[in-house]
């Protein structure tokens, strides 16, 4: 009986096994950028702080609050003078130009200042750093030589004497301020009629 060698029997191929490649897990470190966080801003600050990437940080500067305008003071040198010479002192004019019924020129004079309700229609009504000398109505220069004209009348003497007192101690008073609040005067008509009769005469009106 023949005996079969190794060499002999057919062999079967085998087929290769497949080999399980693991994936290679690459890491995000290296790739994705670091973001410093910053710490939350606190609500109610008054001025935005810039963070250490903000590239307008060095040349953003805070804003400063704007300061609040002086308060008017009532008793302040200018007001009490502002105030003896529209009431105090036409009890002087009364007792000089009608001495013989000061009394009742006296209050006629001090009804004068009704014409002070011309302030009604300025807005505002109260404004402490304007002037009104030509500003309102009443206290236009137009109105200036009507009043000069009542002092031709006998029966309105009193009255105009009051009326233009009256607008002598507003334009003191505006003198006053102008000599501390320069913008003032430049908001001023007098300032603007300054302008209109150095054109009239022939000069150039300086600032």
């Amino acid at each position: 009986m023949a005996t079969i060698t190794a060499h002999d029997a057919p062999t079967i191929p085998q087929r290769p096994l497949p080999t399980k490649v693991r994936p290679q897990v690459v890491s995000t470190r290296d790739h994705v950028p670091r973001t410093k966080q910053e710490p939350a801003r606190k609500l109610g600050s008054r001025y935005a702080k810039a963070i250490a990437n903000d590239t307008t940080a060095r040349f953003t500067q805070p804003t400063a609050p704007r300061q609040p305008r002086k308060p008017f003071k009532l008793f302040s040198a200018q007001t009490l003078v502002h105030y003896s010479l529209h009431f105090a002192f036409p009890a002087v004019l009364a007792l000089v130009f009608f001495p013989l019924m000061w009394q009742t020129a006296y209050l006629i004079m001090l009804a004068t200042m009704l014409i002070d309700l011309d302030h009604l229609l300025a807005k505002p009504i109260f404004e402490p750093r304007r002037c009104s000398i030509g500003y309102h109505p009443l206290h236009s220069f137009y109105a200036v030589p009507v009043y000069a004209l009542l002092l031709l009348l006998p029966a309105t003497q009193i009255v105009a004497v009051g009326i233009l007192f009256h607008l002598f101690t507003d334009t003191v008073d505006c003198l006053w301020s102008f000599s501390h609040c320069h913008e003032c005067y430049l908001n001023s008509r007098i300032y603007a009629l300054r302008n209109w009769l150095r054109k009239l005469l022939g000069r150039e009106a300086r600032e």
